[in-house]
């Protein structure tokens, strides 16, 4: 049986105690209820309410322009996060430079969910629920992937509540993102074995050997207690860690040690 509901201003009294729950019963079994304090709204303002402004908003500038602000400045506060000062002249490890990744991923999914909620409020609900089941029920790895799987969750949002617009417009800017972030994979590679008093002159060996062969160091940390150091590394598209592992070889023996260098 289908119900029809029937909006009552507000000024309507409702029945009291036991009649009321009798009327609605009454209501109920006739196929028609009666809502009190609800204000009518027709089949087009509950379409307003859940969608956007569709596919004419590609013609608006100003649209444009806003969207492309909030991510701009949403990546802006996360990069400033990401490279806040505090962490200047710290050893880093891998672990710390995928954080900053991280940070960055999340400010714009974060902007991203908000144009969302703005327009359908009911969908921040929906969200919490699948980021949860994002970070807790399924098994994406690092922090950061369960940010590059909320970004395709968010698009596909988009596209099904009328913002094509903000859909196109964060596909390609998350395109372009994930390029900038990912397109040079980052190798940890661990030198251990070392004699601590030369652990400096070492460093400075297998510096110059990464260098040489196209690397690049993004961070650097020794430890001491363990008589072993630390190279995050960049390597271009046409480099390997083979060759750094073949130019390794030549440094002295008193400033060599035993790398640990990673699969692949």
């Amino acid at each position: 049986m289908r119900l029809k509901a029937t909006a009552v201003p507000r000024k309507v009294a409702a029945t009291p105690g036991p009649e009321l729950a009798k009327d609605n019963a009454r209501q109920i079994e006739s196929g028609v209820l009666t809502v009190v304090g609800c204000t009518p709204m027709d089949s087009l303002t509950l379409h307003a309410l859940h969608l956007g402004p569709g596919w004419p908003a590609f013609g608006d500038p100003a649209s444009w322009v806003r969207y492309a602000t909030i991510l701009a400045l949403a990546t802006a506060s996360g990069l400033l996060l990401a490279y806040h000062p505090v962490h200047r002249g710290r050893p880093l490890t891998l672990a710390d430079v995928e954080l900053r990744k991280t940070l960055i991923v999340y400010s714009a999914v974060g902007a991203l969910i908000a144009i969302i909620c703005a327009t359908t409020p009911s969908m921040a609900f929906v969200i919490f629920g699948i980021g949860g089941l994002m970070r807790f029920r399924t098994d994406l790895g690092a922090s950061k992937n369960t940010g590059h799987t909320m970004m395709a969750t968010l698009i596909g949002l988009c596209w099904g509540l009328g913002l094509e617009l903000v859909a196109a417009f964060a596909t390609a800017y998350f395109w372009v993102m994930i390029y900038a972030l990912e397109r040079t994979p980052l190798q940890e590679v661990v030198i251990g074995g070392l004699d601590v008093q030369n652990m400096s002159a070492s460093a400075e060996a297998y510096k110059k050997v990464i260098k040489e062969c196209g690397g690049q160091i993004t961070a650097h940390s020794k430890r001491f207690k363990k008589q072993e150091m630390v190279f995050v590394v960049r390597l271009p598209d046409h480099h390997d860690l083979g060759r750094i592992m073949e130019a390794s070889n030549a440094i002295p023996d008193p400033l060599r040690g035993i790398p640990n260098w990673p699969e692949g």
